[in-house]
């Protein structure tokens, strides 16, 4: 099956399914018992289903929360440090390249990157290696907070993460979790913290809270390809 018809008809099917919870709560009100003729839902009842409807349509709709992300959109060159020997040594670089473009009516930012990335061979000298990732960023407007997933060909995990974003909207700080397949372990507690330094250039910092608030294993630099 093609893989673009199939995430469409998955997204139609949970769409398809919640429109008929909605319904099914209010038909479970006005169902009929034997030997009765079907009934219509009552003023009361209409009411309550417009009202519900009309939530769920204001939920859709992109705000003023998603435009605080219009301002990644572009294509970016990255600096990618990584801290093996913890904060304050010298920071392992690799360069990439990343694309932000908006998908799903502007509901969310999708993130492409393509670059090269640092791993320990089996002698423990660190390689270059091919590094490709995705993830998308969007506003929940139900749940009131910044919402965010990334999958990449460093592993099989998709990270998720959920947050917010100062007034200005420039920084936006996320909590998610992170697993270390080295250290054998699952759901090491993670912020991650996009800071705006201008219209050109942010910086994404990685920090585990296991080691401690302030302990920054990776940071990225995006300047706008010019």
């Amino acid at each position: 099956m093609n893989r673009r018809f199939a995430v469409a008809a998955a997204a139609v099917c949970a769409a398809t399914v919640l429109l008929a919870t909605s319904a099914w709560s209010f038909q479970d009100e006005t169902k009929p018992k034997a030997g009765q003729q079907p009934q219509m839902p009552d003023p009361e009842q209409m009411k309550m289903m417009m009202e519900g409807m009309k939530k769920w349509t204001e939920s859709m709709k992109p705000g003023k929360h998603h435009a605080m992300l219009d301002r990644f959109v572009g294509t970016w060159e990255t600096t990618t440090r990584m801290y093996m020997g913890g904060p304050g040594a010298p920071p392992a670089e690799s360069k990439g390249t990343s694309e932000f473009k908006w998908v799903l009516g502007k509901r969310f930012l999708l993130q492409e990157h393509k670059g090269e990335t640092l791993l320990p061979d089996m002698t423990g000298a660190m390689k270059t290696v091919p590094f490709e990732g995705s993830g998308m960023t969007g506003y929940d407007n139900l749940r009131n907070m910044y919402v965010a997933n990334w999958a990449d060909t460093m592993g099989t995990q998709m990270l998720v993460m959920k947050g917010a974003a100062d007034p200005e909207g420039k920084v936006f700080t996320y909590y998610g979790e992170m697993d270390e397949p080295m250290l054998n372990v699952v759901g090491r507690y993670v912020k991650y913290v996009t800071r705006v330094v201008s219209e050109d250039k942010f910086v994404f910092e990685i920090y585990d809270l296991h080691a401690g608030d302030g302990y920054k294993p990776v940071d990225i630099t995006y300047t706008r390809k010019k």
